[in-house]
Order: structure tokens, then sequence, then C-alpha cells
């Protein structure tokens, strides 16, 4: 099947884009689907609505444990080695199913993507899959080839610095009036 990008929907929301994100604030994200019948143009009324948010936690210890995520101020200075969290939330505002819609996010530059952290929508047949190449390939878990010190090539799990893009897909159906949030983390540099 074809798959489409989906680029200014009309309705997405981003945080503040202030000098302090000029070098971590990804571009929007974007919608692809299998399916021609949502493919719109910034002009028409879209049946998904993007919204992309940044979070911080605490640096102080919360004395229950608890990972607790605040949503990030407008020009907040974000410092090295800071955690922050995309939130990613789909909403599909029609009256009929959505099918095979998929996000696709960049991880910011001047930050890594924090291995394990991209969590699944809530929706039936949900997936999450990495690019390590800009966008080109996406796999469950990327692999590269090196050399060993005995100078055979083998496979090992790509490093976390390599990680380019997140790509979530919303089950095979994201019913009408329903949203849907995923979310990753990166580590500022």
């Amino acid at each position: 099947m074809k798959r489409i990008n989906m680029i200014g929907l009309g309705v997405i929301a981003l945080i503040a884009t202030s000098t302090s994100f000029a070098g971590v604030m990804p571009g929007l994200a974007t919608l692809q689907s299998r399916d021609t019948a949502i493919a719109q143009t910034a002009k028409q009324d879209s049946p998904v609505k993007l919204v992309l948010a940044m979070e911080r936690r605490p640096l102080i210890a919360i004395a229950s444990g608890q990972t607790e995520w605040t949503p990030l101020p407008s020009g907040s200075a974000l410092r090295p080695g800071e955690t922050i969290r995309w939130v990613v939330t789909a909403s599909n505002t029609s009256d009929r199913p959505i099918k095979n819609l998929v996000v696709t996010q960049p991880i910011p530059k001047n930050s890594i993507y924090v291995l394990n952290s991209a969590t699944l929508p809530s929706v039936e047949g949900a997936k999450v899959d990495y690019s390590i190449d800009g966008g080109k390939n996406y796999s469950a878990k990327p692999t590269i080839r090196v050399k060993n010190d005995k100078g055979e090539i083998v496979i090992k799990d790509a490093p976390e610095t390599m990680y380019t893009n997140v790509r979530w897909t919303f089950g095979e159906v994201l019913s009408p009036k329903t949203a849907s949030n995923a979310t990753y983390q990166v580590r500022i540099r």
C-alpha cells in the first residue's frame, strides 16, 4: 500500500518555541497513513488532531519514589544531562475510524534518545519502531554491523546516540472521537 506523509494538519499544537528550545525542539511530528482516505491539506479540516507537549522531571527526588512529570514552561532553559519527555497525542476528531495511523517524531538535535523509554499508544495492535538513519528505515530494535577484536563482522544493538526518529503505529484502527498518547524521553547533551 502507498504511504502518505501528512504535514501541516491545520491543528498541530506545540509547546512554546523560544530560543531556549532552539537546539532541541523537533520539527512537527508527521503523520503517515497507508490509507489514502485520510490524506488532507492544510486548507481542509483534518480528521486527526496532533498535539506535541514537552515535560520535565524535577531534579529533587520525590519522597514516594514515583517519577512526576510537569509541563515545561515557555522559555525554560534546558540543562545538559536533564531528561525531557515528549508526549504525542493523536485524536480522531471525525465520526469514522482512522485506519493505519502512523506518527513519526524526530529525536531532537542536541539530545539523545533514552533507550526503552518510548510508550505505546493505548490502541489495540499499537507498535513502536525506531530509525538510526534519519527516518529512511525503521526497526523495532535497530542494529549495526561492527568489527570485533578478531576482525569479524558482527551485529550489535545500535547505541542510543544513533537513534534519529521514533515511529508509532496507532493500531489498525483509531476509533472515532478518541485520543491516544505515546511518549518518549531524551537526555539533553
